[in-house]
């Protein structure tokens, strides 16, 4: 039974960081666009509502492939432990 849990850990920790991920992925550029749109470009900047919203999608677009760039880094440098043989008395 232990031996069973011990393989189901990893695959949790890999759904965990899978689904912190998403969210990450989905939430920071719909925060970045509201954010720099109200903040940024509306108060500080003063543009007009389309060309805010236009600048705001950009940096949108911009943090998205950030997020997804850190995702794929990520996942490609992640290296496998090597197990330790369980020795048998």
């Amino acid at each position: 039974m232990i031996e069973g849990r011990a393989n189901e850990l990893p695959d949790f920790q890999v759904f965990q960081t899978v689904i912190k991920y998403c969210l990450i992925i989905i939430v920071v550029p719909v925060f970045s666009f509201f954010i720099t749109k109200v903040v940024l470009f509306d108060a500080i900047l003063r543009l007009e509502p389309v060309t805010s919203s236009v600048y705001s999608a950009v940096v949108a677009v911009i943090v998205l492939h950030v997020t997804l760039g850190l995702y794929i880094y990520r996942a490609y440098s992640e290296t496998e432990k090597p197990s330790k043989p369980v020795k048998k008395d």
